[in-house]
């Protein structure tokens, strides 16, 4: 399997994330808006508005308000290997932050 790096970050823990040729193949087959948009994806990661866990075990989602206040960017990483994998990301309408 070919396991080219597109792209490399931390994420706020220190912890090392990578965007590999699995991450492209996925975005191109399943998110094609955004493959042209790997930088905006890893700067979620490096500096997130905010995180949660994910429903999968070892996953966490990235959030960031997107261009403008309705839309956010979610992205999904997976820390069960070393380094941690970009899994996938899109673009939700829904804020993720619990109501204050």
């Amino acid at each position: 399997m070919n396991n080219e790096l597109f792209a490399r970050t931390t994420d706020p823990d220190g912890r090392e994330v990578v965007l590999d040729a699995r991450t492209r193949r996925h975005l191109t087959t399943r998110r094609p808006e955004l493959v042209d948009h790997i930088d905006a994806i890893i700067d979620v990661v490096n500096l997130p508005d905010y995180r949660e866990l994910d429903e999968e075990p070892g996953r966490e989602r990235f959030y960031r308000q997107d261009l403008d206040p309705r839309r956010w960017l979610r992205v999904v990483v997976d820390f069960n290997e070393a380094p941690a994998l970009v899994v996938t990301a899109f673009i939700q309408w829904i804020d993720p932050r619990p109501p204050r």
